[in-house]
């Protein structure tokens, strides 16, 4: 009975209802969750109280280790610009995973054994991760700012509407969703518990990484210090924000072409080897049994790099 063609199409089509099902339902769930919680710092304050609330988002981040040696403090603050809060053993897992994928790469395409996979594997590893928590931190900058705009024109109408600013630094906290809710709502927090509102933008501006951050809290600050119609400024701040971002779009629109044939220039190598490898296996295998391999794929590696830079420097503009 199951050799039959209608029933063979009858559970292919049960097959596929029920995984559109499960795919609808995870969803619509996820929608339903943030929709009920704005941010992860709304959620903390709902669990733990607001003290700790914004200390344990920042430790969960990598903000406030303490350390003082240069490089640590560079990859502390570039972890805690991407936004992740992930726990330290799911951090080693996902690591674990990296190297042993990177392993099985250079044992079943590149070729390389012993030490030299090892190697490999590492180094596959470092540049993965940092390829990922790089773009993670430049999607996450990205979305920020085009939420800063908003933000500040919800600041002047508080403003304008009489309340004091940090009541405006409230509001944004609770109507922005994230990231830009949580950070603010980090701000609002620690101005709260007493920090000066200069310190507590900085470290706003530590935590995030944008430039445009900068630009509100320079603003900020002097209005502070000589006065003036701090929602005119920052009505004129956002225009300033909205037309950056706008110039920005131009750019990358014109400068498409180069981006994409950048990528293209990179993969390219790398898709003919493993073609070459899948067509004929052993066709590489001189190269390795001469020992010059690993110099040779680490030097073209390098080079392929160093042009990549180069062809990134030329793509992307100054704005």
């Amino acid at each position: 009975m199951l050799n039959a063609p209608i029933a063979i199409y009858g559970l292919i089509f049960i097959a596929v209802l029920l995984v559109t099902d499960t795919v609808l339902r995870a969803v619509f769930s996820a929608r339903r969750n943030s929709l009920e919680v704005r941010n992860r710092l709304e959620a903390l304050k709902l669990k733990r109280g607001a003290e700790v609330a914004y200390s344990e988002l920042l430790l969960r981040r990598g903000v406030g280790s303490g350390t003082r040696e240069p490089l640590f403090e560079a990859l502390r603050r570039f972890y805690a610009q991407t936004g992740l809060d992930m726990p330290l053993g799911k951090r080693l897992l996902v690591l674990a995973g990296f190297f042993l994928a990177g392993f099985l790469l250079g044992r079943l395409f590149v070729g390389v054994a012993g030490l030299g996979n090892l190697a490999f594997a590492a180094g596959f590893t470092v540049v993965l991760t940092g390829l990922l928590l790089y773009r993670r931190r430049q999607s996450r900058i990205k979305t920020l700012t085009a939420q800063l705009a908003p933000a500040i024109d919800i600041i002047v109408r508080s403003l304008n509407a009489g309340h004091p600013l940090a009541s405006a630094i409230a509001l944004v906290a609770r109507e922005m969703p994230d990231p830009l809710g949580s950070e603010f709502g980090i701000l609002s927090d620690q101005m709260t518990f007493g920090l000066e509102l200069d310190q507590a933008m900085l470290h706003m501006i530590e935590r995030v990484g944008a430039p445009e951050l900068n630009l509100l809290a320079v603003t900020v600050s002097v209005q502070r210090g000589t006065g003036g119609n701090l929602s005119e400024i920052l009505e004129n701040l956002a225009q300033m924000i909205r037309a950056r971002l706008m110039i920005k779009a131009k750019i990358r629109a014109i400068s498409a072409e180069g981006r994409i044939t950048a990528w293209i220039m990179m993969g390219f190598p790398f898709f003919l080897f493993f073609l070459i490898r899948s067509l004929q296996p052993k066709y590489f295998d001189p190269v390795w049994e001469s020992g010059y391999g690993p110099a040779l794929v680490t030097g073209g590696l390098v080079v392929m790099a160093i042009g990549m830079v180069i062809v990134r420097k030329l793509v992307n503009f100054d704005y």
